[in-house]
C-alpha cells in the first residue's frame, strides 16, 4: 500500500480517506485548510461534500487512475 501523503499536496487528486486503518470514503479533494489539518472531499452522486480532519484520526492515501494506490 502507498504512503500517507502531505495533505497540502492533494487538492484535485483522487484519494482514499481512512479511519482506524479502514477506508471510509473515496473521492476528489476539493480544498485543504491553510494549516493542512483538514480537507474537503467534493460531493459525488449521493455522497455530500464532507470535511475530514487529522485531529479526528483520519489519514489519506492518494489513488492512481489505474485503481492502485499511488505514493
Amino acid at each position: 500500500m502507498g504512503s500517507h501523503a502531505e495533505w497540502k499536496d492533494l487538492v484535485g487528486r483522487q484519494v482514499q480517506i481512512l479511519k482506524d486503518g479502514r477506508t471510509i470514503r473515496t473521492g476528489h479533494v476539493e480544498a485543504v485548510s491553510a494549516a493542512a489539518g483538514a480537507l474537503w472531499i467534493a460531493a459525488q452522486g449521493v455522497e455530500p461534500r464532507a470535511l475530514y480532519e487529522k485531529a479526528q484520526g483520519h489519514t489519506v492515501l492518494p489513488v492512481c487512475e489505474e485503481v492502485r494506490v499511488c505514493s
